[in-house]
């Protein structure tokens, strides 16, 4: 690491991340860390040039690409949403992305098929809430300006306080947000994790690993 050979560091940390415990932690944080950076910029290796075509807005591009709305606007340094101009070439980075969530261990985890993109902390969670594993997907990624929501289109949108909402009822907010069955992150880990998941996406609890096993998508998809 401090010779930032950060690829080495992943390869030598990856036989690490599916272990339990505190060693396991630690390689999935630092892991994370690295590969994060990675995800959210125009070096990412799965990123597109898309152009801009009549009629489009940010909602449908970002539906079309699998890209979510606020990585675009990130991406290609716009300001509102109503930036874009026909014909215009923007970049966008493809999220297929999945999350994992474990309230008993207080952990959350972003991964591109097998390989670990993003690690996070659980601030805390109603632990009688979760009692066996689910699978759902995200449902809204809402934004909110002291304690007013925002609309997606809102210029104060992308630097919003932000939120998760996924479809069985279950959101994840900051510390002194939401109520009912939450899960409560950072507001920096949790706005940076709506970059990474856009609406639709998959979302495993996990409260047995023994029983569970990560639904993967097949090669080639």
């Amino acid at each position: 690491m401090k010779e930032q050979k950060f690829t080495e560091a992943v390869a030598l940390l990856q036989p690490f991340v599916a272990e339990k415990g505190i060693a396991g932690r630690e390689a999935r944080q630092i892991t994370g860390a690295i590969n994060v950076r990675r995800y959210l910029t125009r070096q990412h290796p799965g990123a597109d040039i898309h152009v801009v075509k009549r009629g489009e807005n940010l909602a449908r591009i970002s539906g079309a690409t699998h890209c979510p709305t606020e990585l675009i606007m990130l991406l290609n340094g716009l300001v509102e949403p109503s930036d874009l101009k026909v014909g215009q070439k923007i970049v966008v980075v493809p999220m297929n992305l999945r999350m994992e969530i474990r309230p008993l261990q207080r952990e959350i985890s972003v991964w591109d098929g097998a390989s670990l993109v993003a690690a996070y902390n659980i601030i805390s969670s109603s632990k009688s809430e979760f009692r066996e594993n689910a699978e759902t997907t995200v449902k809204e990624r809402p934004g909110y300006f002291n304690d007013s929501p925002l609309a997606a289109q809102s210029t104060q949108f992308l630097s919003s306080e932000r939120g998760i909402v996924l479809s069985n009822g279950v959101s994840l907010h900051s510390e002194n947000r939401g109520s009912g069955k939450v899960i409560r992150m950072r507001s920096k880990d949790l706005n940076e994790l709506t970059l990474l998941l856009g609406v639709g996406a998959r979302v495993s609890i996990v409260c047995d690993d023994e029983t569970f096993t990560p639904v993967l998508p097949a090669e080639g998809t």
